[in-house]
């Protein structure tokens, strides 16, 4: 059955002094579709971010008619056919953030900065809505009200109907997703919207749209989304929806670098500016969390678990977060998440605390995409007997500016297969410590690929230059096409190694040469004429690039020794750099056990620099022995031993934290590890 369509406008001018900028609500938007293998993968990326960001930023999702069948397309496809060909989008996955193209949504975290900085630009115009939904009819009224004058040209107004969560008892495509949240159901009042006239400060403009509700559509769960555009840039400048909206606001930097024992204390407020009552329930969650660390939600300056508090229209809620810091090295990240209790879903909008205590001569950047490749550097760090500080991408961009100028020796980046890639903070980041005098060691899958493609998420200029000027890189293929690779002999980083490239993701191994020329290339795909890694020595700066990420490695001495020397070539050096079995270390030292997390073992290894003394015992976090290794005189030497997780009796011990503690020379080391049963 065809949909009828009939809409009312009415126009209003009011003069009124409302002059201003408005709380900026993100467009999300993304085309999907049901039988796509990577947009079942990324999608929870992408909703992990919009659930606990939802006010921040509101989304609809088109869903397009390749490479398979999609029921949700087919339901519409000339609106869903209109929103992807506006963007000229040809591969799926594909996000879009307030009418900017973004790719693929591989990184909840970089998400949410991008979010944050398009809310930090106000905008000049709010816009209400509102939407009386029944089975057979859906009317909404939109407000478009102008704050100060509105100077983008080719403006549109912008409406779609959206299910919130179409749910299917079965895959209704191939890539096995059941759950597709805020499916484009109609735009109205056609997919081109209305045009907008120029807007002075104090003008108002109402609308009120109306359609008949599709018997296909579950009409208790629809909403409607609302956003102003312009066409000549594609930018959207203000977004809303018929549901209650709020966000977490402080004016207190999220983000510290810390001395040992000190407090601080965080404000936050939200502001229901809704027309109507907001049930909230706040609450904090300890993402991570170094031992000796602690933290406090503080209502009317009491600590509590959390907050349940009914908000009336223009009401505020006050509250602070309480973090202090440990005697020692290590850091902290809290998420605060404020939940509208009424939400079917859950939604909520976040933000995020990450404090740290500098340490060390290496800083390490995750930026792997949420997954868990860092273990590999820390277990190569280790080894290597580098002290180290390891701070997530998304957080790197608020610490940035506190980190004094030749705090550290050398920066690893860990990219591994996330995207993006490189963002704009980033090379300007990187640039400027490169500048100083800098040392830097990145590895990654598709790196240039990202930078390059005009369909990667870190296509822009100066990343490019970047990859050109600092890593003297010259990218040729995403796909060498060669799942082996070998070392230079002679070369300082790399001789006598070879491995195969795993299957930990997909292989797509890239293809690089010098761009300057003056490049050293370090890896070499096996029987054949193409490279995968280079150095560079500008003579200010060295840097170290791998087309393959450490965890692609198959050989964990290739992994290891490859880091170690890289930075023993930027001149820091460690204890135990490409260790050899057996040999004697200069100084006493003990190592990350490896694998960490593990299940059911895992191995421990120190060296002795002089015959000795020696105890090596498991703890549980309570300080009871759980296990003794050895204790005894041993010569000097490098020693491997390996905890079964069972205790003393021989009865395997639960899962949890436990401490590895090695005592010898009047010395005690002791180091964490953890046992995932």
């Amino acid at each position: 059955m065809k949909c009828w369509l009939w809409f009312g406008i009415m126009v209003l001018f009011l003069a009124a002094p409302l002059f201003g900028q408005a709380r900026r609500i993100v467009l999300l938007e993304e085309a999907t579709n049901a039988s796509c293998a990577p947009c079942a993968a990324n999608n929870p990326n992408l909703q992990a971010f919009f659930s606990t960001h939802f006010g921040g930023v509101v989304s609809v999702r088109y869903h397009a008619w390749w490479p398979g069948y999609d029921p949700m397309y087919q339901l519409n496809t000339g609106d869903n056919t209109a929103r992807i060909n506006y963007y000229g989008i040809s591969g799926v996955p594909n996000y879009m953030l307030d009418g900017a193209n973004y790719g693929v949504p591989g990184d909840p975290a970089f998400m949410a900065v991008q979010m944050r900085n398009n809310m930090a630009q106000a905008s000049p115009v709010k816009i209400a809505v509102s939407a009386n939904i029944s089975a057979g009819e859906l009317v909404a009224d939109i407000k478009v009200i102008a704050l100060a004058n509105v100077t983008p040209a080719n403006l549109w107004l912008r409406t779609a109907v959206i299910e919130r969560m179409v749910v299917y008892a079965n895959p209704p495509g191939s890539n096995g997703e059941r759950d597709f949240p805020d499916v484009l159901r109609k735009l109205l009042p056609d997919p081109a919207g209305m045009a907008i006239p120029a807007l002075n400060a104090g003008d108002t403009l109402s609308y009120q749209l109306t359609t008949p509700v599709n018997p296909a559509w579950n009409w208790p769960d629809l909403a409607v989304v609302s956003w102003l555009q312009s066409d000549a840039t594609q930018e959207v400048l203000q977004a809303n929806i018929s549901l209650p909206t709020f966000i977490v606001e402080t004016a207190d930097p999220l983000a510290d670098l810390l001395d040992p024992n000190q407090a601080v204390t965080k404000s936050l407020h939200v502001l229901n500016d809704n027309p109507q009552p907001v049930n909230l329930n706040i609450a904090v969650n300890a993402l991570q969390i170094s031992p000796g660390w602690s933290y406090s939600l503080l209502y009317n300056g009491a600590a509590v678990d959390s907050i349940a508090i009914t908000l009336a229209p223009n009401e505020t809620l006050n509250f602070e977060l309480e973090v202090l810091a440990g005697p020692e090295d290590g850091s902290i990240k809290l998420s605060v998440l404020a939940k509208n209790q009424d939400d079917p879903y859950g939604y909520g909008y976040a933000v995020d605390y990450f404090g740290l205590i500098l340490s060390g001569e290496v800083l390490f950047v995750d930026d792997d995409g949420g997954e868990n490749y860092e273990y590999y550097y820390y277990a190569a760090f280790d080894s290597a007997g580098i002290a180290y500080t390891s701070v997530e991408q998304s957080a790197l961009a608020l610490l940035a500016y506190a980190i004094p100028a030749g705090q550290f020796a050398a920066v690893v980046w860990n990219v591994s297969w996330g995207f993006p890639a490189l963002t704009p903070e980033d090379v300007a980041f990187l640039s400027a410590y490169l500048d100083s005098g800098g040392n830097l060691f990145i590895a990654g899958q598709d790196i240039g690929w990202d930078i390059f493609d005009p369909s990667g998420s870190s296509n822009f200029p100066a990343a490019q230059s970047f990859y050109h000027t600092y890593l003297d890189a010259n990218y040729l293929s995403d796909n060498a096409a060669v799942y082996a690779m070998q070392g230079i002999p002679g070369d300082p980083i790399t001789d006598g190694l070879a491995f195969n490239i795993n299957t930990i993701y997909s292989r797509y191994p890239e293809q690089i040469s010098s761009f300057s020329g003056n490049g050293a290339l370090i890896l070499k795909y096996t029987n054949s004429s193409k490279y995968g890694a280079i150095r560079y020595d500008s003579g200010n700066y060295m840097t170290v690039y791998s087309g393959v990420g450490l965890e692609q490695m198959s050989d964990s001495h290739a992994r290891i020794a490859i880091v170690g020397r890289a930075l023993n070539w930027f001149g820091i050096s460690g204890v135990g750099i490409d260790p050899e079995p057996g040999a004697a270390p200069q100084e006493l030292f003990l190592a990350q056990n490896y694998p960490n997390p593990f299940n059911p073992s895992t191995a421990i290894r120190f060296g002795l620099p002089q015959n000795g003394e020696v105890r090596l015992t498991i703890y549980n976090i309570l300080g009871e022995r759980v296990a003794e290794l050895a204790n005894g005189t041993l010569p000097a030497g490098q020693y491997t031993y390996t905890w079964d997780g069972r205790n003393h009796n021989g009865r395997p011990v639960a899962s949890g934290m436990y401490f590895y503690r090695l005592e010898s020379e009047g010395k005690i080391f002791q180091k964490k590890m953890l046992l995932v049963r």
